[in-house]
């Protein structure tokens, strides 16, 4: 058992190292572009004939670190557990260190995002807007959007999965839940759709959470049967 968990800590950290090492070119570029168009604020920008307004480092980052994760998780199955298979690991062993390795890597992204939002801050402070409204506190803000980050490797995780599992028609069934998750997501959190649903205002901070962590646990669950014994492609 104990070994079993050593097994959990390197695949763990070898798949963090690993995917936080492909991430650094794509933060490197955001947070160029970023500074670029800081520099320039004092300029008025328009797009579309409306004025663009920048609203922190956090808020523009988002997106590129939501799509960077979906690509990973979507990555995580062919990549990742032919080749951890091939050398003794085991399908548990896998599941267990892809899932402690995709929090880490959540948590390292917000840990980046809130230090540059801090600096930023410090330097030339802006209104900080985040779908959590104002005044919220920088560790609700961390962990809120940790969790949101998190999900979305999910997402691609069970897309990997169901197509490493059932191929096709095996794609389009996890495509569909992983668009529910996301959609789920955004209901309980951003509200950036424009649906019925999501013509309410923000749920209560509480039913948003206690919602989230059953969707992250009926996630793990569906990736975990998926995956407990598939034929694995040597």
């Amino acid at each position: 058992m104990d070994q079993s968990k050593r097994k959990d800590l390197k695949i763990a950290f070898s798949m963090t190292f690993m995917q936080f090492g492909w991430s650094v070119w794509m933060i490197g570029i955001v947070l160029l572009l970023f500074i670029t168009l800081q520099v320039f604020t004092d300029f008025q920008v328009i797009l579309n004939n409306e004025e663009v307004a920048f609203h922190g480092f956090i808020h523009f980052i988002e997106n590129p670190f939501k799509i960077f994760m979906l690509v990973v998780g979507i990555l995580s199955v062919p990549k990742f557990l032919s080749w951890f298979v091939k050398t003794g690991v085991t399908r548990k062993d896998y599941f267990t260190g892809t899932a402690v390795a995709a929090a880490a890597l959540s948590a390292i992204f917000m840990v980046i995002a809130v230090i540059v939002a801090g600096i930023e801050q410090l330097i030339a402070p802006v209104e900080f807007v985040t779908y959590l409204g104002e005044g919220a506190s920088w560790f609700l803000i961390f962990v809120v959007y940790t969790l949101n980050i998190f999900v979305y490797y999910l997402a691609g995780w069970l897309i990997g999965a169901g197509y490493y599992r059932f191929g096709g028609w095996g794609l389009l069934l996890y495509i569909a839940g992983a668009l529910g998750l996301i959609f789920m997501m955004d209901l309980l959190w951003t509200n950036q759709l424009e649906t019925p649903l999501h013509a309410s205002e923000n749920m209560p901070i509480f039913i948003s959470f206690s919602a989230t962590l059953i969707l992250i646990g009926i996630s793990l669950w569906v990736i975990r049967m998926s995956t407990k014994r598939v034929r694995v492609k040597l």
